[in-house]
């Protein structure tokens, strides 16, 4: 479908283009560099905060939690705040956002990627 729609648009046009804005997606990129090389890739936010919930905040969730290899309730805590930390606060009910607001307070690490995330 992308392919017919790129093809329709024909090469002049689509050569012209300054930014091309798209999801994070490699075959994506690789369709607007070949139709469109003089475009910047813009992605939408909604896909960087996405793709940096799943990596940043995940590696910083498990580095923690490794760390309190001794400390089994504590790392048990912080291995099962995946979602928690995933969330958008406004969408957390009051036990959950007090659960966040102990987990942040205990790991100055998770906070500050919560915070870059917001």
């Amino acid at each position: 479908m992308r392919m017919r729609c790129l093809r329709m648009a024909g090469q002049g046009y689509l050569s012209a283009k300054e930014a091309v804005a798209m999801g994070m997606n490699t075959a994506m990129d690789m369709e607007a560099k070949q139709h469109c090389p003089k475009a910047r890739v813009v992605y939408d936010l909604f896909h960087v905060v996405a793709k940096f919930g799943r990596e940043v905040i995940d590696r910083v969730r498990v580095y923690q939690a490794n760390r309190l290899r001794e400390n089994h309730a504590g790392r048990r805590v912080i291995k099962r705040s995946r979602w928690l930390l995933l969330r958008n606060r406004t969408n957390l009910d009051p036990e959950q956002a007090v659960k966040l607001d102990v987990l942040l307070a205990a790991k100055e690490p998770l906070t500050t990627v919560y915070l870059l995330k917001s």
